[in-house]
């Protein structure tokens, strides 16, 4: 499993960075001879320093002095180990910028993917588990089993050369390190990897009801208030965060324990070898001194290299879950289909619009949309009307591109509209929701919507034709001033005539509204539909909306029913043709 998710992970992120993998291969095998020659170095030093008459060191460098030459090593001792923790430190720095940065790409690989990929695509997960992952599911994989992989290789690499050097120089001695080396290990995999596996299995879900639970709360703060739901909300997340707390708090506790086992083990290794050496060097005091201070200062490197061995391990097992999730999601999408339609020329639009036989469905088993056809012309003030779920908002969403259709085809001005053609289209768009989303950013900012060089004239004009210019030439910098979201003191009227300066800034042809008048009181609503009379001489408004008293000033109603299109005509017509319509008008109490 371990080696499955990583091969997939490497598979579907490590493009472009296998070179870089092997340079941090390299970087750990440097480490590791570094050890290697400033732990060997220690034996010789020590034998000048105990007894300098046993090696002529002037055939190697131009000293006659033993005491001056064992001075000498030793320096070089002290210099290596000094070079090589700086070598080190710089090894970790440039490893945490890479794995840094691997994150940064992976998080803006799934924002570029939400962001452009096709709006069915982008759907198929929710906006907390898009939070989700770009929050959790990145920085647990990255900092929780790349990083510590990477320090797993590391670690490994330097016991490897100590050991290494152990063997040449004391084989029994290095034995029984190796054997110390291995116990210890298995011993206390055996020992976590129960418990740390079965944290994996459950960590990704405490983290992702958690994250849910807190927002939940703080997008519902209006709500829960009003229906005095405060109680339970507060102990829902109190006990999310409760059940996260607790599974990082065992995480913790066996990441703590790896050093008190290996001292234990440091500590009867190095008894053992006292006694074999001992024996070893039973004639030569020199000899034992520099032979157990060689193997001191290789336990002394491996013991912090073995808790960095543990620590990475179990935290590899335990955010195990996270990878195959992060796996998962990519698995779940189609990254390739996300393009930017920044650079796309607008349409021209000197007709009509045509759907010719249209249908869609969410999923297979139940057709949305069946068969509709009808035509808007440029000029029209068209209302779709119907029931909730009769399909208005998803003819919204398939006329500006966002949805495919099944079959059927669009056509504008005689010109079907594709998969290619639709960014060309939604240039001369400009959408009204129903749920207004303010920006914490100028008036300016929040009209412009994404634009990076703002006009000012056009923002004022767009204002101006909303209705809303007065109103925001109050606050004391005007256009530049800050929307506070939550306490800026506009009505819902002004924040649906604000969304109607951000549809209109652009100056489109065509204004679609989906439901954005639903949430008005009827005063509110007449003065919106006073406004969008005017904006409807110069542009083609499309209003989407189930009460009847938004579209009295349409021109053309197309009605629908259960996904089919009843008939198109205007208010009065439908209203003498069919009972349920008529219907509908007495229930709306439109005079």
């Amino acid at each position: 499993m371990f080696l499955e998710n990583l091969n997939r992970f490497f598979t579907y992120y490590g493009k472009g960075r296998y070179l870089q993998l092997i340079g941090f291969t390299l970087l750990s095998f440097i480490a590791g001879t570094l050890e290697f020659i400033g732990i060997a170095l220690i034996y010789p030093f020590i034998m000048l320093i105990i007894q300098p008459d046993m090696i002529n060191i002037s055939k190697f460098i131009k000293i006659d002095n033993s005491i001056a030459g064992g001075l000498l090593i030793g320096l070089s001792v002290l210099l290596i180990f000094i070079f090589k923790n700086a070598f080190i430190i710089f090894t970790q720095y440039v490893q945490n910028n890479f794995t840094a940065n691997w994150k940064q790409d992976i998080v803006t690989r799934f924002m570029k993917f939400y962001i452009y990929a096709p709006y069915k695509e982008a759907m198929k997960s929710s906006a907390n588990d898009k939070l989700y992952v770009i929050e959790t599911l990145c920085n647990q994989t990255v900092d929780c089993f790349i990083m510590r992989v990477l320090n797993l290789f590391t670690n490994v690499v330097i016991i490897f050369m100590v050991i290494s050097l152990l063997l040449i120089k004391f084989p029994l001695p290095a034995i029984v390190t190796i054997v110390f080396v291995c116990l210890s290990v298995v011993i206390q995999n055996k020992f976590f990897k129960a418990r740390t596996m079965a944290i994996a299995q459950v960590m990704a879900e405490k983290f992702h009801n958690y994250q849910t639970a807190l927002l939940e709360n703080l997008n519902n703060i209006k709500e829960i208030k009003i229906l005095s739901s405060e109680n339970v909300f507060y102990e829902n997340f109190v006990q999310k965060s409760k059940d996260m707390k607790n599974i990082q708090a065992k995480q913790g506790f066996y990441a703590s324990i790896p050093p008190y086992i290996v001292e234990i083990f440091v500590v009867t290794a190095l008894l053992l070898m006292a006694c074999i050496l001992s024996v070893q060097n039973i004639n030569s005091n020199s000899n034992l001194i520099a032979s157990f201070a060689i193997i001191v200062a290789s336990l002394f490197r491996i013991a912090p290299a073995l808790n960095r061995i543990q620590s990475a391990v179990i935290a590899i097992n335990s955010s195990r879950n996270f990878v195959k999730l992060l796996n998962n999601e990519h698995e779940k999408f189609q990254f390739e289909s996300a393009e930017s339609s920044e650079n796309y020329v607008r349409m021209g639009f000197n007709d009509k619009i045509i759907f010719q036989n249209v249908k869609f469905s969410y999923v297979p088993e139940k057709e949305v949309i069946k068969n509709i056809s009808f035509e808007i012309n440029k000029g029209d003030f068209v209302g779709i009307i119907g029931l909730s779920g009769a399909g208005k908002s998803t003819i919204a969403d398939i006329l500006t591109g966002l949805l495919p259709v099944d079959s059927g085809k669009i056509f504008v001005d005689g010109h079907e509209l594709t998969e290619k053609t639709f960014p060309q289209f939604r240039r001369i768009i400009g959408y009204v929701p129903q749920q207004i989303n303010i920006l914490d950013k100028s008036f300016k900012e929040n009209v412009a919507w994404g634009c990076k060089n703002i006009d000012d004239a056009s923002v004022i004009n767009a204002l101006k034709t909303a209705q809303l210019f007065d109103v925001i030439n109050e606050y004391p910098q005007g256009i530049e001033s800050n929307v506070i979201v939550g306490s800026n003191g506009l009505s819902q009227g002004q924040k649906q005539r604000l969304a109607i300066a951000r549809a209109l800034y652009r100056n489109p042809e065509i204004l679609i509204l989906d439901e954005a008048t639903s949430s008005l009181d009827v005063q509110v609503e007449n003065q919106i539909t006073e406004t969008l009379k005017e904006i409807g001489k110069s542009k083609t408004i499309i209003a989407i909306a189930h009460r009847l008293s938004t579209l009295k000033a349409c021109n053309k109603l197309i009605y629908l029913k259960e996904g089919q299109v009843v008939d198109v005509g205007t208010f009065a017509e439908l209203c003498a043709k069919y009972a349920d319509f008529d219907n509908l008008v007495k229930l709306s109490k439109i005079n």
